[in-house]
């Protein structure tokens, strides 16, 4: 019970932090850059443009939990304009966060790399081309040591593959 009051204050203090430090629009969620995870976890179907609907359990710090709706392609922008295409993108509906793999971010070609700016710790996001490092994006860091930024979906239309039971649900 400890551990998670622990945890509950925890993610309290990170969304103060994001809040204060945050200035992008309303159209953008937060996220949080994750080096432990597996798989991104996208909490909304719009980052979706290929989604299969399946229940799945998935291991957390507090255990196994059902948190999983599905899984798919997803294309996600990030606030420089840097586009994530994500192969086997998780969808967790009851998500407080969405989650972003570094995996997924280095088979996208970038590099990331931590940097310190006036005392304050960053992360970029890099690509390399032609012996030249540019510097795409910056992930701000929180006091636990976690890097977040603002991700928004690009337009597409979702294909569902779903196994329709009633053959009466598309009837007029």
């Amino acid at each position: 019970m400890t551990f998670f009051l622990i945890c509950q204050t925890l993610f309290v203090q990170m969304d103060q932090q994001i809040m204060c430090s945050s200035h992008e629009s309303n159209k953008s969620d937060i996220c949080l850059a994750d080096c432990a995870t597996t798989h991104t976890i996208l909490k909304n179907i719009e980052y979706f443009f290929n989604l299969n609907l399946v229940e799945a359990n998935v291991q957390t710090i507090y255990g196994i939990s059902n948190l999983i709706n599905g899984s798919g392609r997803s294309n996600i922008m990030l606030p420089g304009g840097t586009t994530i295409h994500v192969d086997n993108a998780l969808y967790s509906e009851k998500s407080k966060r969405n989650l972003l793999s570094f995996k997924d971010i280095r088979q996208n070609g970038y590099h990331i790399e931590t940097v310190n700016e006036n005392n304050r710790e960053f992360l970029y996001v890099t690509l390399v081309s032609n012996g030249k490092k540019e510097v795409l994006e910056k992930f701000s860091a929180l006091s636990s040591g976690l890097y977040f930024t603002h991700i928004r979906h690009i337009e597409t239309n979702v294909v569902l593959n779903k196994k329709i039971n009633d053959p009466k649900t598309f009837i007029l």
